[in-house]
């Protein structure tokens, strides 16, 4: 089907409505998507930004979902060798600190919190992000749709509440911030039939959890049946699913298959492929592959031909374990509340409402008499250290914004941005890290979030979460509403006659081509779809779903935010984890560092979490501080 609509879809389609979302101009979505996929541009145009980055909802996030054009662009002149060390010479001085925190996720803000702490707030930091907003993808999209105010997660997603006093990293953070642990919940009205909702975006996505989520599955063409949906298919051991008679089986012994497992397990798990676990160790139906594809692919970042066997296994848990929750946002009120305990001017107040809730006081940020100071829009592109031996001196940061190149110094710098950009940017770092950075890929990431008038469609169904299984041609693969948080500030009814949001998590896999391959085509292709097809997607994707059930895409959708991110997960194939060959994990080597320059960013671990984030950050400005 062609991604451009003829004038009755797009009527079809609601393309005509007047929702909330930029205005498009066909001249310029010409020139701009030839610009994209040149990715060696002039400075970013509105037309180009529009047409890659979309609308981006109202508030403070608005010019930052996912990223944006003018991010990208200046990422991809970096990569491709854009700048050399001549162009640096002409370098505005922008100051000389004690510590450099490169990115303004949860990684870099927890480094600044805890160098702070560390020595009692008497050195100076300046911590340098390049979008226009901090969090990461710890960010959150916000709508006004018919007064009721709404959010959702731009990425970063899903938490365990932790237990008090159990020491981990999540307790400890938990408690220093005052972040409740205790939620009320968006109540349900009695006089309507009952529904069963998750409180985060991923309890839906492999039906673990249908005893506490109502989850429809849609079978469509290719399944021996008229397309049309099923509700809850595990409770009666999918006795009623198109699914081949040893495919159910299989399915059930996969499900089955969650006990916990060892560390010399994992280490075996981790020389093979998940594909090659389902289908040859385990023997199981390929069926099962192509159920757990799209979750792998969204959570690995590749195909389960690619992707460890060790990771995959651990995608099969209990299917009563306790319902992760999710904030409103996603993940945003850690990065806020990192921000408001390094500058309690930026975000007043210490209550859960504002926390969630309140606008950022931008002009709070780079004051120059504060002892931190957070820096938006600002591309970092080179640093190292101003004499050799890497361990006495200081290092050199170079960087750009609003178009001029500006130089800073410190004696300790703490890179808290991902390895797909570190890479690039460390200009004397030893040989061997170089080498084991080489062996980080990344693959892509999308979430859509559509605002909704109202979600009777959903209701009618009996359902709260989607899953499809399609004809290769559909969007995506689930879908789902959430119960929200309720704090004092409040949270939009939850009724199927009244707003809400719909949140869409996918990733981009290309099963058959080798892991690293997989994600640099997949992210390829990321980058170069406009902002229009990814719109026209979503809403044939709806129709298909919905439209026979009272789905009208004119009537019914407000607004939709597209956020993407091009190194949503780290890569990990077969032997990436342990190491392969005798030789030590690349990740080994990536969190020692060198000289003065400390390594703390998210995927540390081997997965990017909001809970590493904050370990990996919190130990780089621990170290950060100990060699002043």
């Amino acid at each position: 089907m062609s991604n451009t609509p003829d004038d009755s879809e797009r009527r079809q389609l609601g393309l005509d409505a007047p929702i909330t979302r930029r205005d498009f101009v066909n001249g310029a979505l010409a020139s701009a998507g030839s610009a994209m996929l040149g990715l060696s541009v002039p400075p970013v145009s509105r037309a180009a930004t529009d047409m890659f980055t979309g609308y981006g909802g109202v508030g403070d996030y608005a010019k930052a979902n996912g990223n944006t054009w003018p991010v990208v662009q200046a990422a991809h002149r970096l990569r491709d060798g854009h700048y050399d060390a001549s162009v640096f010479a002409g370098a505005k001085p922008a100051g000389d600190f004690d510590l450099i925190v490169i990115g303004g996720g949860i990684a870099g803000l927890s480094a600044a919190y805890y160098f702070a702490k560390a020595t009692g707030s008497r050195h100076r930091t300046l911590l340098l992000e390049n979008h226009s907003m901090p969090g990461g993808e710890a960010r959150q999209n916000e709508f006004i749709v018919d007064g009721a105010r709404l959010l959702g997660p731009q990425g970063s997603n899903d938490f365990a509440i932790p237990a008090p006093g159990s020491g981990t990293t999540a307790d400890t953070f938990f408690s220093e911030f005052g972040i409740p642990r205790n939620f009320a919940w968006q109540t349900w009205d009695a006089r309507l039939k009952p529904l069963r909702f998750a409180h985060d975006n991923y309890s839906n996505m492999d039906g673990f959890q249908e005893s506490q989520v109502d989850i429809g599955y849609f079978f469509g063409q290719g399944w021996g049946q008229e397309p049309g949906w099923q509700r809850n298919i595990w409770s009666n051991g999918l006795e009623d699913t198109p699914f081949p008679e040893t495919a159910r089986r299989d399915l059930l012994r996969w499900r089955a298959n969650n006990g916990p497992v060892s560390e010399a397990e994992n280490r075996y798990l981790d020389t093979l492929t998940y594909k090659d676990y389902l289908e040859n160790v385990r023997g199981y139906d390929p069926t099962v592959t192509r159920f757990v594809e799209p979750v792998v692919g969204l959570l690995s970042g590749v195909s389960a031909d690619a992707a460890s066997a060790r990771l995959g296994r651990q995608l099969v848990e209990p299917t009563d374990r306790p319902m992760a929750v999710s904030f409103p946002g996603g993940n945003s009120p850690f990065p806020r509340a990192l921000l408001r305990g390094l500058l309690p001017d930026a975000l007043p107040g210490k209550d859960f409402d504002s926390l969630m809730y309140a606008p950022l006081n931008f002009a709070a940020l780079d004051r120059n008499a504060q002892a931190t100071r957070v820096r938006l829009d600002a591309t970092v592109l080179r640093v190292e250290h101003q004499q050799p031996g890497q361990r006495s001196g200081r290092v050199q940061v170079s960087y750009e914004r609003g178009g001029t190149l500006f130089k800073a110094a410190a004696r300790s710098v703490v890179m808290a941005s991902g390895g797909w950009i570190n890479k690039h940017i460390l200009a004397d770092m030893p040989e061997d890290l170089r080498t084991a950075y080489q062996q980080f890929s990344y693959a892509p990431a999308l979430i859509v979030n559509v605002a909704l008038r109202q979600w009777r469609f959903l209701y009618d169904l009996g359902v709260t979460a989607c899953r499809w299984f399609d004809d290769g041609d559909g969007f995506g693969y689930c879908c789902n509403l959430r119960q929200n948080m309720l704090t004092e500030g409040g949270a939009a009814p939850l009724h199927p006659d009244r707003p809400a949001v719909l949140s869409f998590y996918m990733g981009l896999t290309i099963p058959g081509l080798p892991a690293a391959v997989q994600g640099a085509t997949a992210r390829a292709r990321f980058f170069a779809t406009p902002y229009m097809d990814f719109e026209v997607r979503v809403r044939r994707q709806m129709v298909r779903l919905f439209g026979s059930h009272g789905f009208n895409p004119k009537r019914d959708i407000a607004a939709i935010v597209l956020n993407r991110w091009g190194h949503a997960r780290l890569i990990e194939p077969p032997g990436f984890h342990y190491g392969t060959d005798g030789k030590p994990s690349p990740l080994e080597r990536v969190r020692e560092g060198y000289g003065r320059v400390s390594i703390g960013h998210s995927e540390l671990n081997g997965a990017q979490h909001w809970g590493s984030a904050v370990e990996y950050g919190k130990k780089a400005g621990e170290r950060a501080a100990a060699v002043l």
